[in-house]
C-alpha cells in the first residue's frame, strides 16, 4: 500500500486535505486527533464543507466501498486513491455539489497530492456512477455501513433491532445538554435558550421523572448561553443516566466515591454537580491512566467550577488500590465504543474483532481489581458505550458467576430504547431522539 508523505496544509485544496485526513485515519489515527489540524488549515468559509465531507465519507465508508468494489476489477493499492474515490463517491451521492464539480475537484485534489496515476481510474468510476446516480443512491442507502464482522455481531446480539441500528448508526448524533444544577435548573436554562432563539426540545431521560434538553438545530456549543460560565455541558442522553441511577439508591452519608476510567470526565462532572444536594459526598477520587486525557478532565471541571471537588489521579485501574474502601465505584469501562459510532464514525474503520477480544480481557482485569476496593454493602455501577453483549451483559454475567460476594441490583429505565437485560439495561440508538449505545449494570458487594 503506497503511502503519502504530504502533510495537511493551507496551500492544498480542501479536498486534498480531506483525503490526507482520511488516509491518516485508515493508518490508525483517530478522528479526534486529526480534526483540529484539518480545520486549522482551512478558511472559516471552508470549514463547514470540509467537516461535512470528512464525517460523511467516514459514516458511509463501507457502503461506499461496496459500490466501488462492484465497479472495479482490480482495486487500487494506494490508500490516497482509495480515499479520494470514497470521498468523491460520497460527495456525488449525498451532497448538492454539481456532478461535474465533484469529478473535477476530486481529480484536482489527487493531482495536488502528486497521485496523477490515479486520475484516469477515479474519473472513470465517478462518471459511471454519475450517469446512473439514482440507481447507486438507492443501492448505497440500503442496509448498513459497518465492517462485516461488526454487522454480523450486531445482528447476532440485536436481531430484532438490526436494520434500525444499521441505518441509525450512519446518521449524525443528536446534541443533548446537561444543565449544571449548581448554577441553574433545566427549566431556567430552557428559558435562556428561548430568549436566545435556540431551538430545542425537553425530553424524558428514562429514569424516574428526570429530563434532558435536546438541541433541534445546528448550534455552536461555545455560543450557548453562559457556556463559558459553566451553566451547561454537552452530554449524551444515555450517558446522563449515570448519576440519576445512583440517585435511586439509599446511599450512606459521608459517601466515598471512585470514578474509574474517568476521562473525558462527563460522568465525573455530573456526579460533582449532584454532590451534596443529592449525594452527601465526603470524597470523590477520579482516575485514568492517560495523562493527556486527564488534561481535558481538568479543563472541563475548571469551566464548570468543579475543579476542587475531586482528587484526580493518573493511575491504572487494573492495579489501583486504596487503604480505605469506597461506598460507590463508577466504572466507565474501556470498550469498543461501538455505541458512539454516530459521534465518532472513524470507530467503524479502526476497530477490529481482535480489539474487542483484548478489551474484554482488560475489562475482566479491571473489574476484578476494583472489586477489591469496594466495601461490603457498596455498589459498583458498570457502564460501557458499547453495543456488543460480550462487553456488556455477558461480561457481567461472567463476573457474577465467578464472584460469590457480588449480586446484581435491579433498577428501572423506561424508554423504548432502554432495553432490560438479564442484568442491567442496554440502551440503543433507535431513533433521532435516542442517545448513544450504552450499557448499565448495578452490582452490590455482599457479605458471604
Amino acid at each position: 500500500m503506497i503511502g503519502n508523505d504530504m502533510k495537511i496544509n493551507s496551500q492544498l485544496p480542501i479536498r486534498a486535505n480531506v483525503i490526507l485526513t482520511l488516509e491518516n485515519i485508515k493508518q490508525g489515527q483517530s478522528l479526534s486527533s486529526l480534526l483540529d489540524d484539518l480545520l486549522t488549515a482551512l478558511k472559516d468559509s471552508q470549514k463547514g464543507f470540509a467537516h461535512q465531507l470528512l464525517l460523511g465519507t467516514l459514516r458511509h465508508w463501507h457502503a461506499i466501498g461496496r459500490i466501488g468494489e462492484s465497479l472495479i476489477k482490480q482495486p487500487p493499492t494506494d490508500m490516497s486513491v482509495i480515499c479520494a474515490l470514497n470521498m468523491g463517491l460520497y460527495e456525488l451521492l449525498y451532497m448538492n455539489t454539481p456532478d461535474y464539480a465533484v469529478i473535477n475537484e476530486t481529480l484536482n485534489a489527487l493531482k495536488a497530492l502528486n497521485k496523477n496515476y490515479g486520475v484516469g481510474f477515479i474519473n472513470a468510476v465517478l462518471r459511471k456512477v454519475a450517469d446512473k446516480k439514482e440507481k447507486f443512491t438507492k443501492k448505497i442507502q440500503k442496509n448498513h455501513s459497518l465492517p462485516n464482522w461488526l454487522a454480523k455481531q450486531i445482528k447476532q446480539d440485536w436481531g430484532e433491532y438490526y436494520e434500525n441500528l444499521g441505518q441509525n448508526l450512519r446518521k449524525s448524533a443528536p446534541i443533548f445538554l446537561r444543565v449544571n444544577g449548581k448554577f441553574s435548573t433545566l427549566d431556567k436554562y430552557a428559558d435562556l435558550l428561548n430568549s436566545a432563539n435556540i431551538a430545542h426540545q425537553i425530553l424524558p431521560l428514562g429514569v424516574a421523572d428526570e429530563r434532558v434538553i435536546k438541541l433541534t438545530a445546528s448550534q455552536k456549543v461555545q455560543s450557548l448561553p453562559h457556556f463559558q460560565d459553566g451553566f451547561v455541558s454537552v452530554q449524551d442522553r444515555h450517558a446522563q443516566l449515570c448519576g440519576h441511577i445512583l440517585k435511586t439508591l439509599d446511599l450512606p452519608k459521608n459517601l466515598r466515591l471512585l470514578d474509574a476510567c474517568t476521562a473525558p470526565g462527563g460522568k465525573l462532572a455530573q456526579l460533582l454537580e449532584l454532590s451534596n444536594d443529592v449525594f452527601h459526598v465526603e470524597h470523590i477520587t477520579a482516575l485514568d491512566n492517560d495523562e493527556k486525557r486527564l488534561n481535558r478532565v481538568h479543563d472541563n471541571l475548571t469551566r464548570l467550577a468543579l475543579a476542587d471537588g475531586a482528587k484526580v489521579i493518573c493511575a491504572d485501574a487494573t492495579n489501583y488500590r486504596t487503604d480505605v474502601s469506597f461506598d460507590v465505584i463508577v466504572l466507565d469501562a474501556p470498550c469498543s465504543a461501538t455505541g458512539v459510532i454516530r459521534r465518532h464514525p472513524d470507530i467503524a474503520l479502526l476497530r477490529t474483532e481482535q480489539d474487542v477480544i483484548q478489551t474484554v480481557a482488560l475489562q475482566v482485569d479491571i473489574l476484578q481489581n476494583l472489586w477489591q476496593n469496594l466495601m461490603v454493602g457498596g455498589y459498583l455501577l458498570y457502564v460501557t458505550c458499547s453495543l456488543l453483549k460480550i462487553e456488556n451483559e455477558k461480561q457481567i454475567l461472567n463476573f457474577l458467576a465467578n464472584t460469590p460476594n457480588a449480586k446484581a441490583v435491579d433498577f428501572g429505565l423506561n424508554l423504548p430504547s432502554q432495553i432490560k437485560q438479564t442484568v442491567g439495561y442496554q440502551c440503543l440508538p433507535l431513533s433521532d431522539d435516542d442517545g448513544d449505545g450504552f450499557y448499565y449494570a448495578l452490582l452490590q458487594k455482599v457479605d458471604r
